[in-house]
C-alpha cells in the first residue's frame, strides 16, 4: 500500500509509493494503473539488485560501463552516451520502464522517481523544477516525455557540480537522467551567467542527438538550450515534491 493516496483532481489519482530506496509519486487514472506501475517498479528494481549482487562494480563505477539486461542494459547504454556511471540513470530507468508498462493500457500515467520524471499524457500538465519557480507546460503527446533533474545541492545522488537544478528534457528518462547528471557536473561553483550558458552550449554539442533540451538553475541564474517546453512561473508546493 502507498504511504499516501489522495484524489489529486477530477481527472487523475495521485499515489505516493515507497520501496527500499525508491520514493515515487505516481499519477494515474485508476488504481489498476497504480498497481501496474508498482509491479513494474519492483520488477525493475529486482533486476538492478540482482545485477549489483553479481557485479558490484556496476554499482560503484562513475565511468561508462558495459552490461546486459532489460533494465540494466539500458542504464549502461545511457552511461556510455552521457559519459557517466550506470547508476546515474537508475531513477530514470525505473520511471521510464514503469511508464512504458502502464502506457500499454492507458494514455495517462506519470512516474516521478525522486525528481526523475517520465510522462505519458493525453492532457496538459505543468511540471515544476525544484528549487525554482519554473514550471514546464507539458502538452499531450503520442510519445513518452522525460523531465530529469540533477542537483549539486539537494538530494543524495552524486554530483560534482554546483547547480541548484540541472534539468534535461527528452523522450527517454533513462537517457535523460544520465545526461542530467553529466550536465550537473559541468556547473562549477564560480560560474556566473556567461559561464553557465557556455557550459550549456558545450554540453549541448555532445548531447543534442540524444535529448531535446536542457535547463540550468544556479542561484539567480537560469540558462536554456535546445527545445524547451513552454515555461510559466509557478509556486512549488512542498507537499508535492517527491523526496524522502
Amino acid at each position: 500500500m502507498p504511504d499516501e493516496s489522495v484524489k489529486a483532481s477530477m481527472s487523475y489519482l495521485r499515489f505516493r509509493f515507497r520501496h527500499k530506496q525508491t520514493i515515487a509519486t505516481i499519477l494515474v487514472e485508476n488504481e489498476e494503473g497504480y498497481e501496474r506501475a508498482v509491479r513494474a517498479i519492483i520488477e525493475a528494481r529486482r533486476e538492478i539488485e540482482e545485477t549489483i549482487a553479481r557485479d558490484p562494480l556496476f554499482f560503484t563505477t562513475l565511468e561508462p560501463y558495459e552490461c546486459e539486461g532489460r533494465i540494466t542494459g539500458r542504464m549502461c547504454k545511457a552511461s556510455r552516451l552521457a559519459g557517466v556511471g550506470p547508476m546515474a540513470a537508475v531513477a530514470g530507468a525505473i520511471a521510464q520502464y514503469a511508464v512504458e508498462e502502464v502506457s500499454r493500457y492507458t494514455q495517462f500515467v506519470v512516474v516521478d522517481n525522486g525528481g526523475d520524471i517520465a510522462v505519458c499524457t493525453d492532457r496538459k500538465l505543468v511540471i515544476g523544477i525544484y528549487p525554482s519557480s519554473i514550471g514546464l507546460i507539458i502538452e499531450p503527446a503520442d510519445e513518452i516525455i522525460a523531465v530529469c533533474t540533477s542537483s549539486g545541492k539537494i538530494g543524495h545522488s552524486i554530483s560534482f557540480g554546483y547547480a541548484d537544478a540541472a534539468t534535461v528534457i527528452g523522450s527517454d528518462a533513462c537517457i535523460s537522467d544520465a545526461f542530467a547528471t553529466a550536465l550537473g557536473n559541468y556547473i562549477q561553483e564560480s560560474y556566473g551567467r556567461i559561464e553557465v550558458q557556455e557550459a550549456l552550449e558545450e554540453f549541448w554539442g555532445k548531447s543534442k542527438d540524444y535529448i531535446k533540451g536542457a535547463i540550468v538553475v544556479k542561484e539567480d541564474i537560469i540558462g536554456f538550450v535546445g527545445d524547451i517546453p513552454e515555461i510559466k512561473e509557478v509556486g512549488i508546493r512542498p507537499d508535492l515534491i517527491t523526496k524522502g
